[in-house]
């Protein structure tokens, strides 16, 4: 195996991590405000993305193409990742009666794993010449 892929897979969960738990400080420090949970959730999630996407080009992805191709497929793949969430959690929560906190576990592992693909192959692929 390549020795670049083990310091790529680290590089994307220490930044997905960070990007997670800025997500969550985010919401927190809204509701604590008084904003509804929905909002806060959703104004956490995309200052995690904002900060992932850098996170994960200096982490991850060091040899990505320019940020005018890899931004516009970041941002596409961020809208799909959020529908699978929603997929996966309506499923394990409403079809399969899975409880919510063990549905979120789930829907997100199965998200990160799905982005770390997208990521890879399509978002920060290095550009050829």
């Amino acid at each position: 195996m390549n020795t670049v892929f083990p310091r790529q897979l680290q590089g994307f969960v220490a930044a997905g991590g960070l990007a997670t738990l800025f997500h969550w400080l985010v919401m927190a420090a809204l509701v604590s405000a008084g904003l509804e949970p929905t909002l806060a959730t959703a104004s956490g999630s995309v200052s995690g993305a904002v900060l992932n996407y850098g996170l994960q080009r200096r982490l991850a992805f060091r040899n990505a193409g320019p940020h005018i191709i890899t931004l516009w497929r970041y941002i596409g793949s961020c809208m799909v990742a959020w529908l699978c969430n929603l997929f996966f959690f309506f499923l394990f929560n409403n079809v399969l009666a899975l409880p919510v906190s063990l549905s979120q576990i789930v829907a997100t592992g199965l998200v990160a794993a799905l982005n770390y693909i997208v990521y890879q192959r399509l978002v920060f692929h290095e550009q050829t010449r």
